[in-house]
Parts: C-alpha cells; structure tokens; sequence
C-alpha cells in the first residue's frame, strides 16, 4: 500500500476549514457577551504534560504489542514511542487518518522494519477499532450523567464498572476485531486493484488480549487526565466528572478525519457535551482552546525529548 497522495492545496484547504469551524464554535460560545477568562496555572500545566507522557507511553506499548502479534516487526519500544509522539503533533496540521495510519507506518519502516506499509497499517486499523468501541460504549453512561441520573459518588462507581466491563469483554473480541482489521485491509485493497496478499491472523494470546485491554483502559484515563489539565492550567473551572462526561462526544467527533486533527469537529463535539452537561460557555471556550494547544505543545517536546528513539540503530 503507497500512501495516498494530497495535494497541498487541498491540505490547506482543509485546514482553513478547520480554523473557520474554530471560529465558528467560539463565536456560537461567546455572542452572547460572555468572555473566557485566561489564568495560567503553572501546576496543572506539569500535570498535563505528565498526562499527555503517560498517554503516548501507553498508547505505545500497546502499539508495539499489536505490530508484534500482526505483524513480523521487532523493533524497540523507543521507536515507537517517538513515531506516535511526532504523529500526533503533525495530526494537529495534516490530514489525520492518513497520518495516522500511513505516518505511522512509514515511521517503522524508516526505523528498520522490513514489512510493507500495507501490513503494518493492520495492527493501527485494530486500534482505531477499539478507540470507537470505548467512546461508543460510554455514551449511554455520559448520557446518565447529563440526565442527571447518575451524580457524585454513584456516577464515578458506574464509569469505573463500565470501564472494566469493557476491559472484559474486549479480551475474546480481539481475536474477530483482528480478524475483522485484515478482512478489511484486503478489501481496501481490492477496490484500490491491487495485488492481494494472504493474510493470515496468529492466535491471539489471552495474555496478550488482555494487556492490549489493560492498556486501551489506560490509554483513556490519562488522556482524561491530559485534557482536565489542560483545561485547569489556562482557567477553565471544569470538573474531572464534566470533562469524562463530555469526552464521549468530543473523541468520537475527533476520529473524524476531514480536517487536520478533526480541527473544529473535536472542538465542536466536546463544546455541544460540555453545553449540555451545564458548563458556561467561557470556561468551554478556554477548554477547548486549551486542549488543542495542549496537544501542540506538550506532544512536540516529548517528540522532542525522545528523538534518540527515532531509529532502532540508535
């Protein structure tokens, strides 16, 4: 599989149409007269930065578990950590499926993987697959929440249940949910005409089904974690439970892929949940802002920071 080919024209279009989408949210937020107000508090800024490491340390882990069940790639963890760092910066500015997934993919292989582009997509469609399943799953408990069904201490027992639930279930459905990657890559391929390959999937351990779970579990309790802090170190007075509450909705807009990085869907997405859960529209207005240079900033220093880790010969 080559990667897709996009003109830069249509790049910036797309990110114009980001920002316009941008513009278009704070405008519905403030044109009432209401105002965000901006304090930099320099404690939950360490928090996030704490929470975007943890987040990419996770996210990668399980990255290097799936490339190695699905594919005949052996490279260092390091590897993959810096690749997802610098992905997720450059998602922020071009179109964020392709760099996702082609990025991402090319990133190994200029590491020194010797496997095509094509297979190492496989395991990155898998986890796009559990990313969907988690929000999807936790929209009937955010839905609880903002009917008021579900308040203190019994919507923190309820999120903790659905999560492990998930983490649970989702130990058998990797096996299909493999399955179901390859079926779909070959399909791709098919329509796209071209040489198709037999792909076999290996047995999927339930060791290693149930670490990649555990890691999919950790992967979004810090990036809640990551966005709370972000949203607290610029001024925004929203809860730990507003902001799970709301994440259904804004993670689930920001998979997709028609702007850099979802720009302004996720911002729209979390600023229509975060409206109905109560929250004022000058504390979503910082959060939103807030969040998205969160995602800039602390995920290019940490690209930064490991780019030794860039290649396996280093």
């Amino acid at each position: 599989m080559s990667a897709p080919r996009l003109r830069w024209s249509t790049i910036v279009a797309r990110l114009a149409l980001g920002l316009a989408l941008v513009g278009a949210v704070l405008w519905v937020l403030l044109h009432g007269g209401e105002r965000p107000g901006f304090t930099f508090v320099p404690w939950a800024a360490g928090v996030c930065l704490l929470g975007s490491a943890a987040a990419n340390a996770v996210t990668a882990r399980r990255w290097q578990l799936l490339s190695e069940s699905l594919t005949a790639t052996r490279l260092p963890y390091g590897v993959y950590f810096h690749h997802l760092a610098t992905t997720r910066v450059l998602g922020q500015f071009l179109p964020s499926l392709v760099v996702d997934l082609i990025g991402r993919s090319a990133g190994l292989r200029s590491a020194g993987s010797a496997d095509s582009v094509g297979r190492l997509v496989v395991p990155l469609v898998l986890e796009r697959v559990l990313d969907l399943v988690l929000p999807v799953v936790l929209l009937g408990w955010a839905i609880a929440v903002q009917q008021g069904a579900l308040v203190d201490g019994a919507a923190w027992a309820s999120l903790v249940g659905v999560l492990l639930g998930f983490g649970v279930l989702a130990v058998p459905l990797l096996g299909p949910l493999a399955r179901a990657a390859l079926w779909g890559r070959g399909w791709l391929r098919a329509r796209l005409r071209r040489e198709t390959e037999t792909a076999l999937v290996p047995p999927v351990p339930r060791a290693l089904a149930a670490r990649v779970s555990a890691l999919s579990l950790g992967r979004w309790v810090t990036a809640m974690l990551q966005y709370w802090a972000a949203g607290t170190a610029l001024g925004a007075g929203l809860s730990p439970l507003v902001v799970n509450a709301a994440a259904p909705t804004g993670q689930l807009a920001a998979l997709v892929g028609v702007t850099p990085g979802a720009l302004g869907l996720q911002e729209g997405g979390w600023a229509g949940a975060l409206t109905l859960l109560g929250a004022g529209a000058g504390d979503i207005a910082v959060f939103i802002l807030a969040m998205r240079g969160a995602m800039i900033v602390n995920f290019a220093i940490l690209s930064a920071l490991s780019w030794r880790w860039r290649s396996a010969t280093r």
